[in-house]
């Protein structure tokens, strides 16, 4: 590997690790509920144009994450006719706390970058939720990820042209 392409990688890593949670999350969490339907979670999804959101219980604690890689699968189920819920077969709309993901993974507002970058790599996590002790202040989805990092990607690239 050439000392000019070293470099680079060294200053992507720090740029990347100077990158916090806080500093690229969505504040306004759009979230959900545990009993809401998952074409409620649906509509959801595609008109705010995100993949995932925090899911509620009714106690309002966040108690999973339901992504739109759980509604595919439910999708494959259904189709299938693989599907129970409540002890129900054919459940045709099942609710979000079927579906939804309740080892989820979530962040500190100062986690930085380059540790979301590897929580993504090694756990395929397609949300984060942020917390702040133990209430959510953000969220962070791919999206924001792919755009802060090749932002600093391009960052570095015109510094080093120059």
């Amino acid at each position: 590997m050439s000392k000019a392409r070293n470099n680079k990688l060294d200053k992507l890593a720090v740029k990347l690790k100077s990158i916090k949670a806080k500093d690229i999350m969505t504040k306004n969490v759009i979230s959900t509920h545990e009993d809401a339907t998952l074409a409620e979670v649906a509509e959801i999804l595609i008109k705010r144009r995100i993949s995932g959101m925090p899911v509620k219980n009714k106690k309002g604690k966040i108690i999973g994450v339901i992504t739109t890689n759980d509604l595919f699968i439910v999708m494959d189920m259904l189709e299938s006719g693989d599907i129970v819920e409540d002890g129900r077969i054919g459940a045709f709309n099942p609710t979000v706390k079927f579906a939804m993901s309740t080892d989820f993974v979530h962040i500190k507002k100062n986690t930085t970058l380059f540790d979301i970058i590897a929580l993504l790599k090694y756990k395929n996590v397609h949300t984060l939720p942020v917390f702040e002790g133990r209430k959510v202040s953000g969220v962070i989805g791919r999206r924001d990820i792919l755009k802060h990092f090749y932002s600093a990607v391009r960052q570095i690239k015109q510094a080093t042209a120059k």
